[in-house]
């Protein structure tokens, strides 16, 4: 039996997954990168994308949808710390498409030397990219 490794994923609101698992996989800034028990020590930045929890290497995985943050790993945990993060059971196209709507109109409406567009245009992505991720998970492509 294979050996398991704990994974944690928290977001500024709190911890949003905790459980062991066999495989992890993250969107890493250097690109998708997976993790097992004893695996060599790893830190990076995220990019928007999903974390890959599988409780062993032949099963379904559950998956989150991470925008920003870090992942850290020492061969026997996987903390995932995300600026945003959901699972992805819970995420509605229908909503994401609104909050797209509603932020771009925020955004036509401010200075473009304005702070607060930095803040928008980041909400504008990560909803992009919720969308897309739950296409792709409703292809079956995952």
């Amino acid at each position: 039996m294979a050996q398991l490794m704990t994974c944690d994923i928290v977001t500024p609101e709190g911890l949003l997954f905790s459980g062991e698992a066999e495989y992890i996989s993250a969107p890493a800034a250097e690109g998708g990168i997976g993790f097992m028990y004893q695996c060599a020590p790893f830190m990076s930045t995220l990019k928007n994308g999903a974390v890959r929890v599988k409780k062993t290497m032949n099963g379904d995985a559950h998956t989150f949808a991470v925008g920003g943050g870090y992942v850290e790993v020492d061969g026997r945990k996987v903390v995932v710390l995300a600026s945003h993060a959901i699972d992805m059971e819970k995420v509605d196209i229908a909503i994401s498409q609104e909050r797209i709507e509603l932020n771009e109109q925020r955004l036509a409406e401010l200075a473009e030397d304005d702070s607060r567009a930095v803040f928008v245009r980041q909400e504008i992505d990560w909803h992009r990219s919720l969308i897309e991720l739950k296409q792709d998970e409703n292809k079956g492509v995952v």
